[in-house]
């Protein structure tokens, strides 16, 4: 019995790690270097997306619509942040409505979309960028 309790919990523990670590993938069509989607958020949410680029591509993220301040905040209540930059390697910017990244690496990038307004969904446009122009990168040059 007791090696069942453990293997149980074992298994709903890495349910929920697996939950919690999933990322929708971003895949363009076929010689697109853009894809623009419309996105729902529940209130106090967020979503993880990954995109998969080559070291000196630079990725562009802008969200644009019903991201506007809240009652309650002076900021946008929808907000875009890397969650797996690496310092000294990578190069990103983020700000009001968008987020830059110039990748020092082959591979994927997470980043997660959210939404802090507690009360209300929120609808709005996400465009997401793919360039090989390092002059792209909205961070400017070192």
């Amino acid at each position: 019995m007791r090696k069942l309790f453990i293997l149980l919990t074992l298994t709903v523990g890495f349910l929920f790690v697996s939950t919690a670590n999933a990322q929708t993938p971003i895949q363009f069509a076929k010689g697109a270097s853009s894809k623009t989607m419309t996105v729902t958020m529940k209130p106090n949410s967020e979503t993880k997306y990954s995109i998969t680029v080559k070291k000196g591509q630079v990725i562009n993220i802008g969200v644009s619509g019903d991201i506007g301040v809240s009652k309650n905040n002076d900021f946008p209540v929808i907000s875009v942040n890397l969650n797996n930059g690496v310092d000294d390697v990578d190069n990103w910017q983020d700000g009001e409505g968008y987020l830059s990244i110039l990748a020092g690496k082959n591979g994927k990038y997470i980043f997660t979309v959210a939404n802090s307004d507690k009360k209300r969904a929120r609808t709005f446009k996400m465009e997401v960028k793919v360039s090989n122009n390092k002059d792209d990168y909205e961070g400017g040059t070192e």
